[in-house]
């Protein structure tokens, strides 16, 4: 066995990054202010990790529970230097977020860590948190006058909330604490830390599974004292119980329509209200100005707005880009609602699922949408045959369209760029009919799952036939379709002179290595997506890119 001499060893440790040099650390001669600017990358860097893991590691590391002490009253021993190892806990499972891995490091570091504000505005507390909640004060301390993004998540874990059963399972359900999750009055101590910083507010999430946890948060942020929120760009409110077939709100103690921040926000940009009803007449809603982006899911019918406030809503945003519409929208049937257009010129993203064909044909006719380029539509149990051929005739206009004879008129799906269809039950000719109005169509995603064949099927060109459907179509995603069928697929259309360029495939459904093979070297991107067997996660991705991430071969 051959030994390494002192030398050789004292070469082969020489600037190795895992070894600490000797003497003073060449780190420290940058000056703080660009030290600070390192952090700031890397923490940046570092906002794409899973959300949940992160939160459970900051609350384990900040001793919730037996995790490392950071010292939150800062009165820890600051002996700390570049040239020592800093302390760890050689038990603890998780690794720390990045702000207070840095601050770890030695004195120095954690002095500059410590006095860069931007590392410390994200506050995300879970369901398993409680009072006195000392480290949301450090943070709100240490990031200083700077805007903060907060999240609260007040669902119990998935088994807990399985074992303890919903919170419409209970007879007082308005009352009943999911176990798990964090106690009403414990959210209620957090809300009266977090509310004097109102004004500081740049983004505000807040899950939960029982309606009082809500109410509990509404309660707080419509307080007669609370002026407005300035900096407030997205509020995002999730009541994920189940209510699959509840049609009128369930907790009539709790039904009360808020005027949240004192009905000023204006600087609203994203706003997603789940199974959440507020004023609809709040000058934030009726005047949003700066409103980009519109989710209203799950409003049972008699929480909904008005026709008259639904109007006034979109009227009043005209800049909106987005708007999602599921199981919810204006109150009533069609046969209610005033005849006039409404036009959305902004608007490129739509999102329509879970309304019966009457009521979504009876939207399209009073949407007037010329810049609409993605549309993503889910239904279920019901023939939306006569909807996809309204679909496919000459699209509403604020303004009748006068053509000449023979002439038709542009249907509203043959400015789509992209479509998304979970579930469309309806004749297989309406199917055809769709995609002969889809001839600019550049991306497809089908949830074959809840589609009849023919959504996959009429893709294939025909053997003699001249034209292709969807001959714009290079980026295409599916959901329970074999890999032979899609190797096909993709050789079809190359043959016939209209490639796929990419292919997604949910990552449970049956692709061999050999195909696997095959597709990566015939396209310029093949992938796997992580699909969701949850419902509720499943529509909260409609129409956006979460649900579709990548995952490793």
């Amino acid at each position: 066995m051959d030994f390494i001499s002192q030398s050789d060893l004292r070469l082969s440790l020489k600037d190795n990054p895992f070894v600490p040099p000797k003497g003073k650390c060449p780190i420290n001669d940058i000056p703080p202010e660009v030290l600070s600017l390192i952090f700031e990358i890397g923490a940046r860097s570092f906002e794409d990790e899973d959300s949940d893991e992160e939160d459970e590691a900051m609350a384990t590391f900040w001793n919730l529970e037996e995790g490392v002490d950071d010292g939150v009253d800062d009165g820890q021993d600051d002996n700390r230097s570049c040239d020592s190892e800093s302390s760890s806990d050689s038990t603890f499972e998780y690794v720390p977020p990045f702000e207070l891995l840095v601050s770890q490091v030695c004195q120095h570091w954690r002095t500059v860590a410590l006095n860069t504000p931007s590392l410390w505005t994200k506050i995300a507390v879970p369901p398993f948190e409680s009072a006195p909640f000392e480290r949301v004060k450090v943070l709100l301390e240490r990031s200083k006058g700077l805007p903060i993004d907060i999240h609260i998540d007040c669902e119990p874990p998935d088994d807990e909330e399985e074992e303890g059963g919903s919170c419409s399972d209970s007879e007082d359900s308005e009352l009943f604490q999911p176990p798990g999750s964090m106690s009403f009055a414990d959210l209620d101590i957090l809300m009266s830390i977090l509310v004097p910083h109102i004004s500081r507010w740049g983004s505000i999430e807040v899950s939960v599974s029982c309606y009082k946890h809500m109410f509990v948060f509404l309660s707080a942020v419509s307080d007669p004292s609370i002026e407005g929120a300035p900096q407030l760009e997205v509020l995002q409110l999730y009541h994920h119980e189940d209510q699959e077939s509840v049609t009128t709100f369930p907790h009539p103690d709790l039904v009360q329509h808020f005027k949240l921040f004192g009905g000023v926000a204006p600087r609203l940009k994203s706003v997603a209200l789940w199974g959440v009803h507020v004023d609809w007449c709040q000058e934030w809603l009726s005047c949003g100005s700066n409103l980009l982006d519109l989710e209203l899911v799950y409003q049972t019918e008699d929480v909904r707005p008005s026709w008259a406030q639904f109007v006034g809503i979109l009227r009043g945003a005209p800049k909106l880009e987005i708007l999602s519409l599921c199981s919810s929208g204006p109150l009533g049937a069609p046969h209610d609602w005033c005849s006039e257009v409404i036009e959305l010129r902004s608007l490129t993203d739509l999102v329509l699922g879970f309304h019966t064909p009457a009521y979504a044909s009876g939207l399209l006719r009073r949407l007037a949408l010329p810049a609409l380029k993605n549309l993503t539509l889910d239904f279920e149990d019901d023939d939306y045959t006569d909807f996809v051929a309204q679909l496919a005739d000459p699209a509403t206009a604020a303004v009748p369209v006068v053509l000449s004879d023979g002439e038709k008129g542009r249907s509203l799906l043959s400015g789509l760029e992209s479509l998304k269809i979970s579930g469309l039950p309806c004749s297989d000719y309406s199917v055809e009919l769709l995609y002969k109005e889809l001839d600019n169509l550049k991306a497809l995603n089908l949830s074959m799952a809840y589609l009849a064949d023919p959504f996959i099927d009429l893709l294939f060109p025909v053997s003699g036939h001249k034209d292709v459907r969807l001959p714009s179509l290079t980026t295409l995603s599916t959901t329970d379709v074999p890999g032979d069928k899609i190797v096909k697929l993709v050789r079809k259309r190359r043959d016939a002179g209209v490639p796929l360029k990419a292919v997604y495939m949910e990552e449970n459904d049956d692709v061999s290595d050999e195909a696997m093979h095959w597709l990566k070297g015939n396209l310029e991107t093949f992938d796997f997506f992580e699909g969701s067997d949850d419902e509720s996660e499943s529509i909260a991705s409609i129409g956006s890119e979460s649900e579709w991430e990548e995952v490793d071969d």
